[in-house]
């Protein structure tokens, strides 16, 4: 008997972000493999077994070849698993990689959305990615990785870039005037919750000390924050 797989979103906050399809899932299942993004409150919901599986690069062991070979495995004792990513685990999350590996497996799947932070976070703050006249485009990106390029948007979300602020600004004033405003989001949703605004100038100071996870905006956007809180 083979059970089934559901890659799910767990949304960039506590348990009033999470869908409700998220949650009568996290009810069933018998097996949560989790990773370190996910809020406790929504860990808590869950009532199987809860396995945590941290990501290499992080300082955790488990690598995402372990992963899926233990989701694999799971669904082939007939076993119903989720497979609980903070956000959604199709934008950064590894979710089509595994989803992959599933398929060619043979394991039923199934994806459950969630709210990920490069667009729900900036949201429950007041941050408008769009807005008439100023900002027709978004883009979202990684923001560790110093290799890639940067995608052209009126305004730029960048996740995860906090151990690279020193070769961003360099790539960001590329693109920008160094008085653009920015903001720096850590922890939205969680306990320790911080905004710092500046300008691309103050980069990288302006990172200093914010704990993990963080959001990096860009754009004139940003302006506007300031005027609506």
């Amino acid at each position: 008997m083979r059970g089934k797989v559901y890659l799910v979103g767990a949304g960039f906050g506590g348990p009033e972000h999470l869908t409700l399809k998220a949650l009568r899932v996290l009810e069933a299942a018998e097996v949560v493999l989790h990773d370190r993004l996910v809020h406790p409150g929504v860990l808590a919901l869950a009532k199987g077994e809860k396995v945590f599986v941290g990501k290499e690069g992080y300082g955790e062991r488990t690598s995402q070849e372990a992963i899926t070979e233990r989701l694999v495995a799971l669904a082939r004792e007939g076993k119903m698993v989720a497979r609980l990513k903070g956000g959604d685990p199709m934008v950064f999350g590894r979710g089509g990689e595994e989803a992959l590996a599933l398929k060619r497996a043979g394991i039923p799947f199934e994806v459950v959305p969630g709210v990920t932070s490069a667009v729900g976070a900036l949201s429950a703050l007041g941050f408008p990615l769009t807005f008439r006249g100023l900002s027709r485009s978004f883009a979202v990106a990684t923001g560790h990785d110093p290799r890639l390029p940067l995608p052209l948007a009126d305004t730029l979300v960048l996740l995860m870039p906090l151990h690279a602020l020193e070769g961003l600004k360099e790539r960001l004033l590329e693109r920008f005037p160094p008085d653009t405003p920015l903001a720096l989001l850590a922890r939205v949703g969680w306990p320790g919750e911080e905004v710092r605004l500046g300008r691309v100038r103050d980069l990288p100071g302006l990172g200093a000390g914010l704990p993990s996870p963080v959001l990096l905006v860009v754009g004139e956007v940003v302006g506007l924050y300031e005027e609506l809180r």
